[in-house]
């Protein structure tokens, strides 16, 4: 048996151990929880699919929903692409880089299959987007709306997630990120009880977020169902953002989801949030 093989058959002696579950159950607990992702995204693919655009003066006037635009303005914003123009962006770690907290499984899983199913349907979205423009048919483009909500949220959200992470990071976080959540939270400590009861408590499948509200220059925790955009939702820049959708844990975590948020406190890249939050609050005029 090569040398990787007895590490992992090690790892699930031990995991078996420490859960009492046997290591196949745990494989399938994941592979169904996997299976509920999957299913999400190809329902959504076909959803997009299955849009008929109408030819040119069929279309019944009414305005296009303004949040079209802004998914794909926040998309721009984060990554830079066009409209369309959607790729799986390179993590600048490896797989297993933020061992023991996350494993490299997950990691792996995570960002080549369930981030890359986003931006498949997101292109397939904004083709069909195209064609609807073409001929003016603004149900068809107001019915795309939730693919392109859930699609291109799930591209953004998991954007800002990879890089929110870093190896030999964690700890508690200096400069002005800091101080705004003293200010705005008492203390470090009371930001995290109150971030990580948030993330606990989202129903179903979600995430928690740290976000900068632009008028009120001040920092604040909120939660998003789905992959819906933080933006979009509470109109909160993105700082800090948790995916507790159970793909995110559920093969190292089983359901004690309270457990994957204590240790994504190890991983946190205070120093991507920082500068997320000088960048925010600069834009803001503040």
């Amino acid at each position: 048996m090569a040398d990787k093989d007895l590490y992992i058959a090690a790892l699930e002696k031990k995991l078996a151990e420490l859960s009492g579950i046997e290591v196949d159950q745990i494989k399938k607990n994941q592979l169904a929880n996997a299976s509920s992702e999957a299913r999400a995204i190809r329902e959504m693919a076909e959803y997009v699919d299955a849009i008929q655009v109408k030819q040119a003066g069929q279309a019944v006037a009414s305005k296009v929903n303004p949040q079209v635009a802004a998914v794909f303005a926040h998309i721009k914003s984060e990554l830079g692409e066009e409209r369309g123009a959607h790729s799986l962006p390179a993590l600048k770690y490896d797989y297993d880089a933020l061992e023991p907290h996350i494993c490299a499984t997950i990691m792996q899983i995570h960002h080549t299959k369930h981030h890359q199913g986003y931006i498949n349907n997101l292109k397939a979205a904004s083709e069909k987007l195209v064609e609807a423009e073409k001929v003016n048919d603004i149900a068809a483009i107001n019915a795309l709306l939730p693919a392109i909500k859930f699609n291109g949220g799930g591209h953004l959200n998991h954007t800002i997630f990879w890089t929110n992470m870093a190896p030999k990071a964690g700890g508690e976080p200096t400069g002005a990120i800091a101080e705004a959540i003293n200010k705005d939270f008492g203390s470090f400590q009371s930001f995290k009880e109150k971030f990580s009861g948030a993330s606990v408590g989202v129903k179903g499948s979600g995430w928690g977020w740290l976000g900068y509200c632009p008028k009120g220059d001040k920092v604040a925790i909120a939660t998003c169902q789905n992959q819906y955009p933080l933006q979009t939702n509470h109109a909160l820049v993105p700082l800090l953002g948790l995916d507790v959708w159970e793909h995110a844990y559920y093969l190292q975590y089983k359901n004690l989801r309270a457990d994957y948020v204590k240790a994504f406190f190890n991983v946190i890249n205070w120093a991507n949030v920082n500068e997320r939050y000088e960048a925010a609050r600069k834009a803001a005029g503040h």
